[in-house]
């Protein structure tokens, strides 16, 4: 249950949202019940999950989202329970159809179509007006607002065929009438999004943030159909499902649902999430109708670090709001593992495969783990060996860069509630010298 301070601007962003993407034609011939197969990446946050969705999604053949889709939890109320984290009662209740037709309306195939017709710009048209009423929901960015901003881009843009440089070209026209678009909240490369308008921390707007920071740079794909939902998988990935997989058999009832769990050692995901919590992004729920956040090494970083949480929220972290941020994104990452160790099982899932991120970032063990990844989806391996992209990074990626951050990490994953659930994962203490 949403805290009852957080209803009414809930409700207005919400509402707002709905208005601007009223416009939008929605296919109404497919739906999540004709979905067969799910291929669900659980991790925690900072845990790889968004570069292993990336790596599926590029597939041929493959249906997905572009990004998490936690968006459309929020945006049909599926938020937080009632203890104010992230999980989820068995018997909550929703909007089937209003959630099936949004996550209809975002899936597609194949790589980015570049908007060079008619079809294709209205495609690309209606795709950018469903993203912005999510990222900008008070705003209000109308249909026709969106369309007459890619005709602009398409012609003045230098390199229409670039998703990124397109979509700057968009953001750019659509901010003479929207000036409070701030493209420092893109996960976009740095010379697109600029620098943010202030160096303080803060959210990207006013209202409550549907979907979070850093924001999908929307891409029309290849429109899904009948025949796609029976022979294709759809892959798909959130931070929060970790806290709800009950609720994927919910949402796709006649789907295969596949589950690769994927794991990373502590200290590097602490030391990602210290990194996020202090970055322009990530921003998930202003919590200050309960508590006055007093996070050590993120509350002293402005007045709406003092309300805003970042990332998921899990059961028990309400004695988390006056600890450090080391300890804080520690008790992230066991909660989100200790809630998918005990949920997965046969009636969550009809397969599991567990898969150590390290393994994906090691090139000695990458095209290997990849394969068992592939084969586990039963999608297709592509002929030459992956290229692994940056995706939502805060820092450049690089081989064991948590152990600048030792001494801060080391003992906030060495707490024993932590220590079990790395334990039972096969990080074990006295072995953090092979962590990556």
């Amino acid at each position: 249950m949403t805290p009852v301070s957080e209803v009414p601007s809930r409700e207005r962003s919400t509402a707002a949202a709905r208005r601007a993407m009223a416009g939008v034609h929605s296919a109404d011939d497919v739906d999540l019940s004709q979905v067969t197969a799910v291929v669900a990446i659980v991790a925690s946050s900072r845990g790889g999950s968004s570069l292993l969705h990336r790596i599926l999604s590029d597939q041929p053949g493959t249906l997905s989202l572009g990004g998490e889709h936690t968006a459309l939890y929020k945006l049909n109320r599926l938020d937080r329970g009632r203890d104010g984290s992230d999980a989820l009662e068995s018997d909550v209740e929703f909007n089937w159809s209003e959630i099936s037709a949004d996550f209809m309306s975002l899936l597609g195939s194949g790589p980015p179509r570049p908007p060079v017709d008619a079809a294709a710009r209205r495609q690309y048209t209606d795709v950018l007006t469903r993203r912005l009423a999510l990222q900008w929901p008070l705003e209000e960015i109308g249909h026709e607002s969106v369309r007459d901003a890619v005709a602009h881009a398409v012609r003045t843009c230098p390199r229409p065929d670039d998703p990124g440089t397109l979509f700057a070209a968009v953001l750019r026209h659509l901010r003479t009438c929207h000036p409070r678009i701030d493209p420092s909240f893109y996960d976009l490369p740095p010379a697109l999004r600029g620098e943010p308008a202030t160096t303080v921390l803060r959210p990207p707007h006013d209202g409550y943030c549907i979907e979070e920071p850093p924001f999908v740079v929307p891409h029309a794909r290849t429109a899904v159909d009948r025949d796609a939902l029976r022979h294709h998988p759809v892959v798909i990935k959130s931070s929060v499902d970790a806290y709800r997989l009950p609720l994927l058999r919910r949402l796709m009832p006649n789907a295969r649902i596949r589950v690769v769990h994927l794991t990373r050692n502590p200290a590097a995901s602490v030391n990602g999430l210290y990194d996020g919590w202090r970055d322009r992004g990530f921003f998930s729920y202003d919590v200050s109708d309960r508590h006055t956040l007093s996070i050590a090494g993120y509350s002293e970083l402005g007045p709406d670090a003092r309300r805003w949480w970042n990332f998921d929220i899990p059961p028990g972290w309400e004695k988390l709001v006056d600890q450090p941020l080391e300890w804080v994104g520690a008790n992230q990452w066991a909660g989100a593992h200790r809630a998918a160790l005990d949920a997965l099982g046969p009636d969550t899932a009809d397969a599991v495969l567990r898969v150590p991120f390290e393994q994906i970032l090691d090139p000695a063990t990458r095209e290997r783990t990849l394969r068992s990844v592939f084969d586990f989806a039963e999608i297709r391996q592509p002929p030459q060996p992956v290229c692994l992209p940056v995706v939502m990074a805060t820092a450049r990626p690089g081989p064991s860069r948590w152990r600048r951050r030792a001494g801060l990490v080391l003992p906030a994953v060495g707490q024993p509630e932590i220590r079990e659930v790395a334990d039972e994962l096969g990080y074990r203490k006295g072995e953090e010298d092979r962590w990556l």
